[in-house]
């Protein structure tokens, strides 16, 4: 039988900021194909017939400095007339707070849920130490906190030093540490004080002018670049990554710019630690900043990093690609783990990030937990059972043994 360790998912996403949604995997909620940002892909209907084993269930708390800065106006004024008290509620919001607030809530959900169950399906169980994945029962679903964007550890107050912003910052690193958060995503969609993110606007293939050409999808929002380097004396980068790698945090480099992401596996090789990208395509395949290149993949094997490939075409397939398709992209899926294998000579670097109830807009053949024996099915033409086995769940166990915890 399957299993899938996913090395990015959203639960607590969309049972924080949804109103409608309470903290219990059994919410029925719209799950369809289509990209709906009010979706739920992690209902408990879909779990308990899926693989999943271990889901590093990442905790993304909505920058205010996106909602206000990259929105446009017409995107704010819709805010402010159909969910007034969301919106302000995201514009004001202490990001500390609400990050602590997401790690309540997953707990609580996996209380709630497992209370309300009934039968013989599988139940949840948090894991807080890589010891305890080896506790976690064949009728049980493992769930690790992680965080998606350092900027949900603040910033500086009005007036404060450098040196004080970064004394409270280890401060609230080491109390993520003892709440068994495993892994941060350094960077997200808007400027923080720890590491530069790409510019992470999705492209679409659109008709202009009787030619296709790929455009920014930019009706909603228009994402932001960060313009520092890392290393610059103004921010806590080198710091901030050499923490994590000392407490046993693993770095995921997903949304964090090339240049930056070259200078972290450099650290991690000195640490002995392992790297993640989350939730990536390739640059092979659609050459764009926040995929992965050739000689990136070539490090990771070196340095026994893991790449988990998302499960949305945006950006597994290049635009100009996607257009005139029907959406369908296990088989995009495959190519991706086949040609790095063909690189690479062997399967130890792939992963799967779902990023499901994230922002992704999913494969329309794959686009929840039950379906994933889809993929599964389809990855049998061309790997062996202990290959499939790599891919799914031992490659990002491998990660987690080595990066997450004192060495």
């Amino acid at each position: 039988m399957s299993r899938l360790l996913d090395l990015h998912v959203h639960p607590s996403l969309k049972m924080h900021y949804l109103p409608y949604l309470t903290s219990n995997f059994h919410a029925k909620v719209y799950s369809g194909n289509h990209w709906n940002p009010f979706s739920f892909r992690t209902q408990y209907s879909h779990l308990k017939n899926s693989p999943a084993k271990i889901m590093l269930a990442t905790h993304y708390v909505i920058e205010p400095d996106f909602v206000t800065g990259a929105f446009h106006w017409y995107t704010r004024a819709a805010a402010w007339t159909l969910g007034p008290y969301i919106y302000h509620k995201l514009r004001s919001a202490d990001v500390w707070e609400t990050l602590q607030g997401m790690i309540a809530t997953q707990e609580r959900a996996v209380k709630n849920t497992n209370r309300t169950t009934f039968g013989d399906g599988p139940r949840f169980r948090m894991v807080r130490r890589f010891s305890e994945i080896d506790q976690v029962k064949d009728n049980e679903i493992g769930l690790v906190h992680t965080v998606e964007g350092s900027h949900a550890l603040g910033f500086p107050k009005e007036g404060e030093s450098l040196e004080a912003f970064w004394e409270r910052v280890q401060q609230r690193l080491a109390i993520l540490k003892e709440q068994g958060v495993a892994l941060i995503t350094l960077a997200h969609f808007a400027d923080n004080m720890f590491s530069p993110q790409t510019e992470g606007t999705e492209y679409i293939p659109k008709e202009v002018n009787g030619k296709v050409v790929s455009v920014r999808d930019n009706a909603i929002f228009q994402m932001k670049r960060a313009t520092w380097r890392w290393g610059d004396p103004n921010k806590l980068s080198v710091q901030f990554a050499s923490k994590m790698l000392e407490l046993g945090m693993l770095i995921d480099i997903s949304h964090t710019q090339e240049h930056a992401r070259h200078a972290i596996y450099e650290l991690c090789a000195d640490y002995e630690r392992p790297v993640i990208a989350s939730h990536v395509g390739l640059q092979h395949f659609f050459d764009h900043e926040y995929n992965l290149s050739d000689d990136e993949l070539r490090t990771y094997h070196k340095i026994g990093g893991v790449a988990g490939l998302i499960l949305s075409r945006r950006w597994l397939v290049d635009p100009l690609k996607r257009h005139g398709t029907d959406g369908k992209g296990i088989d995009d899926l495959v190519e991706n783990m086949l040609y790095i294998a063909d690189l690479l000579g062997d399967v130890s670097v792939i992963g799967i990030g779902t990023d499901f109830d994230g922002l992704t807009d999913p494969l329309k053949d794959c686009y929840h937990y039950g379906q994933l024996d889809r993929l599964v099915d389809r990855m049998t033409h061309y790997f062996n059972d202990r290959q499939i086995d790599d891919i799914l769940y031992g490659n990002s166990l491998r990660a987690l043994d080595r990066g997450w915890g004192q060495r």
